[in-house]
């Protein structure tokens, strides 16, 4: 019976559980905008019902509103759409759970579809982590559309320069070149599974271009300044423990938005992690003025969940907070509200770990147990934070010859 509601009433009922979930309002709003984009093109197709033809098509709508560029938040919003209506559909409710992988424009060639194939079972032996596994699978799927593209079936028809015109091409459209590098070594295991294409390995790159700048960090009269607005702000039980966290242990956004109700050891005061990044257990202690900011939002404020994650969103349906612009976002008004400028400083927990590692260095910290608190897995990592100290700086130059005696 479903199936043969109307569009306009299965988006009218859709938009009804939104709020019944207590999306909030900003949400909706937006997303009666998208579905209103899907209405025209059903209206344009003569279509009163849904069909997956339909869904498909709108999802295929990518582009921006005035180009031929395609559009990467256009898409996934389109899709977040159909997946709302297809999951009522099929189950009769919305499923509003977040998909980590988004679907992709389909291959044709068989012969691209059967390296797909091939190489995630590659992937698979090699035991990739998952997010790991989606980039390599995404970036291989945009160079074999790529080729599609170009009028390539089979990848015997691979020539000299294509995959330099791909890395400029996906760099354009889709990655920026420091996010690319991370995602080429696996094209570089695609390539390597076929002798056709494994000589064409020699065209990736072996790193791309990444801007190293010197970061100037928060001063300790900044950083009291944010510590006192915490304490005297009406900010969120939830922003406060995360904001401490950031400020004084300097962890990543990542770690903090995996961290577990079971990592936090209450009996010894100290959490345990394994990092996403680094893969290495990293034990911080539970100090008290993060550990109390932690209880108080688990005994007052935590949404009833049966989630593990410490973190969840404040709306229903109280996902787990994951998201790295999530916590930038809390970042970004708590240092706001209490009055540090940016002054050209980027926001977030880049710039609260320099922070703790420069403080700790004016401390007199050595920087192996710098590097060891802050859970790097290159000791020498921790090198890039002198140049946020020009006191520890000074002290690490050396005289020029034949000047000692003016010094």
């Amino acid at each position: 019976m479903r199936q043969e509601t109307p569009l306009n009433e299965l988006v009218a009922t859709i938009i009804q559980s939104m709020k019944n979930a207590q999306f909030s309002s900003g949400t909706i709003s937006n997303y009666e905008r998208i579905f209103l984009r899907l209405q025209k093109l059903a209206d344009k197709r003569k279509e009163v019902y849904y069909s997956p033809e339909l869904g498909q098509a709108f999802i295929e709508d990518s582009s921006y509103a005035h180009s031929e560029d395609y559009c990467h938040s256009r898409y996934c919003l389109h899709y977040r759409c159909i997946q709302f209506i297809e999951s009522y559909i099929k189950n009769g409710c919305v499923d509003w759970a977040p998909q980590r992988r988004l679907p992709e424009y389909s291959l044709k060639s068989k012969e691209f579809l059967v390296a797909k194939t091939s190489f995630e079972n590659v992937m698979s032996s090699n035991s990739l982590k998952a997010n790991t596994k989606d980039g390599y699978r995404r970036l291989v799927h945009y160079f074999l559309l790529y080729l599609e593209e170009k009028g390539y079936s089979t990848l015997a028809q691979l020539k000299n320069g294509d995959i330099v015109a791909f890395i400029v091409l996906v760099c354009k459209e889709h990655y920026r070149p420091t996010s690319l590098g991370a995602h080429l070594p696996g094209l570089r295991m695609f390539l390597k599974m076929s002798e056709s294409t494994s000589r064409f390995e020699i065209e990736l790159p072996e790193r791309l271009p990444k801007k190293r700048e010197i970061l100037e960090v928060y001063t300790d009269e900044e950083q009291d300044r944010i510590l006192q607005y915490l304490e005297n702000s009406n900010i969120s039980l939830r922003d406060k423990a995360i904001c401490l966290i950031s400020l004084e242990t300097g962890l990543r956004a990542v770690d903090i938005c995996n961290l577990k109700l079971q990592d936090i050891d209450w009996q010894h005061d100290c959490i345990h992690i394994v990092q996403e990044k680094t893969g290495r257990t990293l034990n911080i202690p539970l100090i008290a003025s993060y550990g109390n900011a932690i209880a108080d939002y688990l005994l007052s404020e935590r949404p009833a969940s049966d989630s593990e994650n410490v973190f969840l969103h404040k709306l229903a349906p109280f996902a787990p907070l994951k998201s790295h612009a999530g916590c930038h976002k809390i970042l970004f008004n708590a240092v706001t509200n209490a009055g540090v400028e940016a002054n050209g400083r980027i926001y977030g927990t880049r710039i609260t770990r320099h922070s703790t590692a420069s403080r700790m260095l004016r401390q007199g910290v050595p920087l192996p147990v710098i590097s060891e608190a802050l859970g790097h897995g290159n000791p020498n990592s921790v090198m890039v934070y002198l140049s946020t100290e020009d006191t520890k700086l000074v002290e690490c130059t050396l005289p020029l010859p034949g000047k000692e005696s003016s010094l």
